[in-house]
């Protein structure tokens, strides 16, 4: 039997019962969904995870992404799976229809994507990215980065990735040392080196946009003087129309590196500026990057979390399924040696572990899924109050929520 990687009838717990999602509904900014439409998009999620998402997982693990003259180049399997999830409607499922997106609550994408996490992390990951980056943007970017960078992401055109880490500094973000040097062209020049930059690079688009973030020159110091810059591995001829043949903008791998489980994802060293030729735009207001990125944080968090908790539901099914087909021992009262063997669901210990592995994927789910809710309602509650109640206790929550995969031990 193939791995179901989730119980659906879980899901459908959470969706209709545990969650009053008919209720979510009523709010404005999701007036045009039906509870039956939210299924409907967790059930064409959870047939193409099981479909053709998990199939590929194991080839691209065995055979991750490769560093050739500078280019990075993916499984061909994910050259395949990236117009169908576009088409499935991953990026913008949940933006609004403003910028071409459907306007689901996160709340309903969260479920629809643990089928997509847990049938291959690796391949969704360039989706997540691509509407973490783009959403910077709608949110913080003038019109004309929305048009050239933003728009471009959301179709799927091109991808996105969030270039924050060092290789000096790790997570500590006030030790960035990336520089940019205003220019009277408009752009800025941006020279430094990133690492851990997953899907920095790939062959199944034109463009890979990097929201980075960098130190104007003659800015404070600290977390106070981090500016967010859209910095394209490929810049437009006539950059500040946005027109033209696409040319290098001096963006170069550096390294590849492999992370455990997320092999189809390549994970990136990435220098700018060698040639003093990196052109980067400032998003939104100078020294003002870090405030920016916090926007992301609770649903990068969700996201986080969603990954343990999907992976983790993964595992116990395989359990579940070895534990019912492989026969060995007999039960305690069984008094003849030459009895057959049982399956070793049948010994206690064993319903022990297995229990307590559902126990933890179904509680992390509903977890994962209050923590979305939250999010849904801290951004579109009907009134103010309603809204600053659902964020502080999202506050609270995202970071639980972000420490699940550190967390659980199935033994």
């Amino acid at each position: 039997m193939a791995n179901p990687l989730l119980s659906d009838r879980n899901v459908e717990f959470l969706l209709r019962e545990v969650f009053d999602t008919a209720g979510l509904l009523e709010l404005p900014a999701f007036a045009d969904h039906t509870l039956e439409g939210c299924e409907m998009y967790v059930q064409n999620a959870r047939k193409f995870a099981r479909e053709k998402l998990y199939p590929a997982y194991k080839p691209m693990d065995e055979a991750p992404a490769r560093l050739e003259g500078g280019q990075v180049y993916v499984h061909p399997l994910m050259r395949e799976l990236y117009p169908r999830m576009v088409e499935l409607g991953t990026i913008t499922a949940t933006r609004p229809a403003s910028v071409g997106g459907a306007g689901l609550p996160i709340f309903v994408a969260t479920l629809a994507n643990s089928y997509l996490m847990a049938a291959n992390l690796s391949a969704y990951g360039f989706f997540g990215l691509t509407t973490g980056a783009g959403r910077l943007l709608e949110s913080f970017g003038s019109p004309e980065l929305q048009q050239r960078y933003m728009a471009r992401m959301y179709s799927g055109e091109w991808t996105g990735s969030m270039a924050l880490t060092e290789p000096h500094a790790g997570s500590s973000l006030t030790d960035v040392k990336t520089t940019a040097k205003e220019t009277e062209a408009g752009h800025y020049l941006v020279r430094g080196s990133k690492i851990f930059i997953s899907g920095g690079d790939h062959d199944m688009t034109d463009n890979v946009v990097h929201l980075t973030l960098a130190r104007i020159e003659g800015a404070p110091p600290g977390i106070k003087g981090v500016s967010l810059f859209a910095i394209p591995k490929k810049r437009f001829v006539d950059a500040a129309a946005g027109a033209g043949a696409l040319v290098p903008n001096d963006v170069q791998v550096a390294g590849l590196i492999h992370k455990i489980g997320w092999r189809g994802l390549p994970s990136l060293a990435l220098n700018f500026g060698e040639e003093n030729d990196c052109h980067g735009w400032l998003v939104g207001e100078p020294h003002r990057g870090i405030s920016y990125m916090f926007q992301l944080m609770n649903e990068a968090r969700i996201m986080v979390g969603l990954n343990g908790v999907s992976t983790a539901s993964v595992a116990y099914q395989e359990s579940l399924e070895y534990a019912r087909t492989r026969p060995q021992g007999r039960p305690l009262t069984a008094k003849n040696p030459d009895a057959p063997q049982v399956p070793i669901i049948e010994h206690a210990d064993v319903r022990r572990m297995l229990l307590r592995q559902k126990a933890i994927v179904e509680g992390g789910l509903c977890l994962v899924a209050t923590a979305a809710r939250f999010n849904d309602v801290a951004e579109h509650g009907a009134t103010k109050e309603e809204g600053a109640d659902a964020f502080a206790l999202l506050d609270v929550l995202t970071p639980i929520v972000k420490s699940f995969p550190a967390d659980y031990v199935f033994v």
